[in-house]
This record gives C-alpha cells, sequence and structure tokens, in this order.
C-alpha cells in the first residue's frame, strides 16, 4: 500500500466510522435500535453495475433495507463482500429530497491526476429520465440508469465508474445532473471534487 494509499484509506475509515456512528446514535434516538446490526442482518440485493474498465474488475450496486427503517446503497464486488463503501438515508427520505442521491467513491488523491480510480453510484427518482456527469473542463458523461425496485419503490439505480483518460488529465467529476424527459436540469448535486 503506497503512502497516498494508507492515508486516504485510513482518511475513508476514518470518516465511515464517524458516519456509522452518527447513524447508530440517530437510529437509536429514532426506535431504540442499532443500525450497524441492521446493516449486518438485511441481504444486499443487486440494482446495478459498474462495468469492468480500464483493466479494473466490474462491482456491483447494491440495495439492502433495514430493520431500522433505512435504505442503504452499496458499491461492493459481490453481495458478499466486507469491502463495500457507501451509505445510507432513512427509507421515508432515501433521495434527502433530491431527484437523486449518489456516493463518491475514490482512491488516490487529493489532486485530481493523483486519483487512480472512482466511482459514483446510487438511486434517481423514477421520474428522471436522464443523468450525467458534469467534468471539470464543462463536458458530461451519461450515466445508464436502471430499473430498480427497493422496499417495493420503483427507482432508477446507477454505477458509473470515471475514465482514467480523464483522470491522468486532472479532469474529475463536480456535479452529477438529473434532467427530465424534456432535458430540463431537475436537480444538481456536487461531487465535491474535481473543480
Amino acid at each position: 500500500m503506497t503512502p497516498i494509499r494508507r492515508v486516504a484509506a485510513v482518511g475513508v475509515a476514518v470518516i465511515l466510522a464517524g458516519l456509522l456512528a452518527g447513524a447508530v446514535i440517530g437510529s437509536r434516538l429514532d426506535d431504540g435500535s442499532d443500525l450497524a446490526a441492521a446493516i449486518e442482518e438485511a441481504p444486499l440485493v443487486r440494482v446495478a453495475g459498474i462495468a469492468p474498465e480500464d483493466g479494473l474488475p466490474g462491482r456491483g450496486v447494491y440495495a439492502q433495507t433495514t430493520r431500522t427503517g433505512h435504505i442503504c446503497v452499496w458499491e461492493a464486488p459481490t453481495a458478499t463482500s466486507r469491502q463495500r463503501g457507501g451509505g445510507c438515508n432513512t427509507a421515508n427520505d432515501p433521495l434527502n429530497g433530491e431527484p437523486l442521491s449518489f456516493t463518491l467513491s475514490y482512491d488516490g488523491g487529493p489532486a485530481v491526476a493523483d486519483v487512480r480510480t472512482a466511482t459514483l453510484f446510487g438511486l434517481a427518482a423514477a421520474d428522471v429520465a436522464r443523468a450525467s456527469v458534469l467534468m471539470s473542463d464543462g463536458t458530461e458523461r451519461d450515466i445508464r440508469l436502471r430499473r430498480a425496485s427497493v422496499s417495493g419503490t420503483a427507482f432508477l439505480a446507477f454505477g458509473y465508474r470515471i475514465r482514467k483518460s480523464d483522470l491522468r488529465k486532472g479532469i474529475g467529476p463536480t456535479a452529477v445532473i438529473a434532467r427530465d424527459a424534456s432535458g430540463a436540469e431537475v436537480g444538481r448535486q456536487p461531487t465535491g471534487i474535481g473543480g
């Protein structure tokens, strides 16, 4: 493990631990249950995929509904893999009031040109007609949306790998854009990197 990767891995682990601790505390305040245990118990269902590309293996995008009333979306090699990343939102607002919700996962950095691999994955509302990634050079990359049912609710699921050729040039994802059937933008969420 290179020093950058080690720092990134430790940073991601610290962030995920903090988020999980916050979610567990919030969950206990809401209904007295333990979100971490609920995540371990609930089965994962594949809702989309990230194709193998640039010499990297494919990955699945999985959703699960927990007994604590959360919908979680993960990226992982398989449904049983312990090597996964993602997060959870409450089942009554799984998209946080937006037309789509996503997680950006990457290895390397902090400069975009030093990122070795990056993926975006998540869920969109069923009425979103098109989604794209806005890149730091002003271009857009279409994201394939796939129909999915999570807890009996219709969504569109997606997984997208940022091209290595873009990353090497310092071109990173700055936002994910959702559009309706007329092509009008109905939502835009920044990625936090790439700009």
